[in-house]
């Protein structure tokens, strides 16, 4: 029996793909379980593969269990539902009072979990319902004891896609750790800055994401390339399109745009640009980048697709209507050099995001809401 299962009434289980930082829905999960062991809760964690969060995990989680499968797959399904159950024995030993999970995919193992281990089941859905889910999936979700997302655009399109009971549906904004996205000052901005390339007189927009075609990281490129202002492109992240990458870099031959490729300073990546740009095309339940680049003092501009406006709800003016380019341009060009023109918007937008987003302010509202469904609160 793992250590304190006898006696800690609040015991959370939790289902990972892998413990790596690939994108946001890995570091969000990652931070959240970090903030509710801070909060008391003994964490339980079934992985199927390990990464540089890995470390991370082992730090305050009381149990770290590599399993087969999380969900059977096309290839092997016999297999992969074999694995499904040996992991689902797995955390039913464990005897968790609540199985709390991020993925849709890892809806299937909690229940069969929960089904032993007589625990209620929350699913967190980062990512937005793809357009087509199975029906099974769906009703699978469905018998969850609460669903949270993590905007009202994901509320609203997750109870449509997959029929969901409102009153069992939460908004809780993802959270970023305003201590860790913090601004620069000037000449640690500067360092940054002329570490990788830019020069004194550019200015820089950062991309920070996936780097995938419908995330619109080329489009970040040729604002830079088009600017008749001397403006720097930087992108970086983690890509697994090699087509896509290589098409993108053949964009960045006149000096004006860098690629950073996966970095693990983004944080003061971001503090040194003067904007972050969103041009992402798909509906992004949140956009957790806009979060933790406004709090290191750095206005954001993006397309107002998914749940992205209500990261931006103080800054109307910086969102951009979908897939327009022209606007898009037009309004990096507006707020690019917001440092001579608007000197207190960086200012403004740290104070927005560290009132209305951060991490403490969601950790809690999600401890609340997992207590009260396990009976732990």
């Amino acid at each position: 029996m793992p250590r304190g299962a006898a006696t800690s009434p609040k015991r959370v289980l939790t289902v990972a793909d892998h413990l790596g930082s690939v994108g946001g829905t890995e570091s969000a999960q990652l931070e959240i379980f970090r903030g509710l062991a801070r909060r008391g809760w003994e964490v339980h964690l079934m992985y199927v593969s390990r990464g540089d969060y890995g470390p991370q995990w082992d730090a305050f989680a009381a149990t770290t269990t590599k399993i087969g499968a999380s969900l059977p797959s096309r290839s092997s399904p016999v297999a992969g539902a074999a694995g499904v159950v040996r992991a689902a024995v797995v955390g039913a030993r464990i005897a968790p009072s609540v199985i709390y999970v991020h993925s849709a995919g890892h809806v299937p193992l909690a229940l069969g979990t929960a089904a032993m281990a007589h625990a209620p089941v929350v699913v967190h859905l980062h990512l937005p319902p793809p357009s087509r889910q199975p029906r099974w999936l769906n009703a699978s979700i469905r018998r969850a004891a609460a669903v949270i997302v993590p905007s009202t655009d994901a509320a609203r399109r997750w109870t449509t896609a997959a029929a969901l009971d409102p009153s069992r549906t939460t908004v809780v904004p993802t959270g970023i750790d305003s201590e860790r996205f913090v601004p620069l000052g000037t000449s640690a901005r500067a360092e940054v800055r002329s570490g990788i390339g830019v020069g004194s007189e550019e200015r820089m927009i950062l991309y920070a994401g996936r780097i995938e075609h419908n995330k619109g990281p080329h489009l970040v490129v040729e604002v830079a390339r088009q600017s008749p202002m001397p403006v720097h492109a930087v992108v970086c992240g983690f890509t697994s399109d090699a087509g896509y990458l290589a098409s993108l870099q053949s964009m960045m031959t006149e000096g004006r745009a860098t690629y950073l490729g996966h970095r693990s300073d983004v944080a003061a990546l971001m503090a040194a640009a003067d904007l972050v740009v969103v041009p992402s095309s798909v509906p992004e339940t949140q956009g957790l980048v806009i979060a933790e680049a406004m709090a290191c003092g750095t206005p954001v501009v993006a397309f107002d697709v998914g749940g992205i406006a209500d990261s931006m709800r103080g800054f109307p003016d910086q969102l951009v209507p979908a897939n327009d380019t022209q606007q898009l341009a037009k309004t990096i060009e507006r707020f690019v050099d917001w440092r001579r023109g608007d000197p207190e918007l960086g200012r403004r937008s740290r104070a927005w995001a560290v009132e209305n987003l951060s991490l403490d302010r969601s950790v809690q509202q999600l401890d609340d809401l997992v207590a009260k469904v396990s009976g732990s609160s």
